[in-house]
């Protein structure tokens, strides 16, 4: 198991697998991800023109995506908590999806330790994750990668509301 960056011709793919995530957060109740609000092909194409897109292979095919988005995030700087180490450089993910059929072989702890060692490969000491209050699956798979909760943000839609975790790495 393995990430590398994602190309153009895996578009098709990773929006498969995000429509797969959407579906799964609202068949749990989630208003993430619903109403027009998960990641367009447009979003994603930006993260593999910005080299910000990553796909997670598992047994030699697309299971997995995410961003490591670089630069500062206007939400994530009107937190309601505070973050550690503010006066460096931080990576954000965002877009984490992983394919139905990979449901219950616990793959997001492996999704997210690559992305901690793509981050601290660029020289990262921060990395910052969100997810909304009640996805109690994600929020179990961010600590289980070793983020600790630092406060409330909010996104400007509907049901914006997110936890705010942080990982500062050695």
């Amino acid at each position: 198991m393995y990430i590398r960056k994602t190309t153009e011709e895996e578009l098709e793919r990773v929006m498969e697998i995000i429509d797969e995530g959407a579906e799964y957060l609202g068949n749990q109740g989630l208003p993430q991800w619903q109403n027009d609000q998960k990641p367009t092909k447009e979003k994603i194409l930006q993260d593999i023109h910005r080299n910000e897109s990553y796909v997670l292979i598992y047994e030699e095919k697309i299971v997995g995506t995410a961003a490591l988005v670089a630069g500062i995030d206007p939400v994530y700087t009107a937190i309601d908590g505070v973050w550690q180490k503010t006066d460096e450089p931080y990576l954000s993910i965002h877009r984490v999806a992983l394919a139905s059929s990979t449901r219950g072989k616990r793959l997001g702890k492996p999704l997210l330790e690559h992305l901690l060692t793509a981050a601290a490969c660029q020289g990262i000491k921060d990395v910052r994750i969100d997810t909304y209050p009640t996805n109690h699956p994600m929020e179990r798979t961010i600590f289980s990668a070793g983020f600790s909760y630092q406060g409330m943000i909010e996104f400007p839609f509907a049901h914006g509301e997110r936890k705010a975790y942080q990982k500062i790495l050695c």
